[in-house]
């Protein structure tokens, strides 16, 4: 584990798996809105038998420093920062796994710097955010960033996604819920402000996407549809669709396990 700088900013990465670079590059995994790293925990056992694997905390979350002066956020800083990160560590063709607004991020770097990103795997990654029903994420509040006020991560996790049907029903929910906590509440906020702007729209790049891409869509999810999920996948040449159809919008975490199977089958197995 390690702190990187990049754009003026710390984030922390770890950096695990058989040294050196395997035939087909890396894995990058890129966490969703105010989480880290840590959420792909249980992916790692798996793809980092024959892989490296880099988790990184986007600016301000989990491990990672808080931006300088006043927490704000737009979407390309995400992106620059990812960009950054993946030039200052030298890593070219790059297995990029992101979940949400990760995988926005992903796919815009793959439209912009294709040498860069060999595979794509897009784990519940809505086209347009501000597209989502923000009502399941505004418990006891009008919006949600009064709920993030309001509540706090924690409490917000839990309930949030007692709404959408994200948790375990087990000690494991107080540990997510607790490892949610670890960003700022105002970092929290900045990122869904910045995410939900209406330029965040993935069909503005998905047509310059070159690499391999595989969408992985949970059939039960508030925060995208299935009709969105095929205009992406007819947007993006050549992307394979898998759908998960009783799978909510946190299987990444749920069910880290098969999903896993499924983004090194893609990878390591290109017919």
């Amino acid at each position: 584990m390690s702190l990187t700088d990049v754009n003026g900013v710390a984030l922390h990465v770890t950096d695990q798996g058989p040294a050196g670079e395997p035939h087909c590059g890396p894995f990058l995994m890129i966490h969703g809105l105010a989480r880290s790293g840590w959420f792909w925990k249980d992916w790692v056992p798996l793809l980092s038998r024959g892989h490296r694997v880099i988790r990184v905390d986007l600016r301000g979350c989990g491990r990672s420093a808080l931006p300088p002066g006043e927490v704000a956020f737009s979407f390309e800083d995400l992106v620059s920062d990812v960009q950054a990160l993946i030039q200052a560590m030298d890593l070219t063709a790059v297995n990029y796994v992101g979940e949400s607004t990760g995988g926005l991020v992903g796919a815009v770097i793959a439209a912009r710097d294709p040498q860069r990103i060999a595979s794509l795997s897009l784990v519940s990654t809505p086209t347009r955010p501000a597209d989502g029903d923000p009502g399941t994420k505004s418990p006891g509040a009008s919006t949600p960033e009064a709920s993030l006020n309001a509540l706090g991560l924690k409490q917000w996790w839990l309930r949030s996604r007692a709404m959408t049907g994200d948790l375990f029903g087990d000690e494991r929910d107080e540990q997510y819920a607790g490892e949610f906590a670890r960003t700022p509440v105002p970092v929290a906020v900045a990122m869904w402000q910045a995410m939900h702007e209406p330029d965040v729209d993935l069909t503005r790049w998905a047509g310059g996407v070159r690499a391999r891409t595989l969408i992985l869509s949970p059939g039960r999810s508030t925060s995208l549809s299935a009709g969105a999920q095929d205009e992406l996948a007819a947007m993006i040449p050549g992307a394979r669709l898998r759908r998960y159809p009783g799978w909510t919008h946190g299987m990444y975490f749920l069910h880290p396990g098969e999903l896993a199977a499924d983004v090194l089958q893609f990878v390591d197995d290109p017919g």
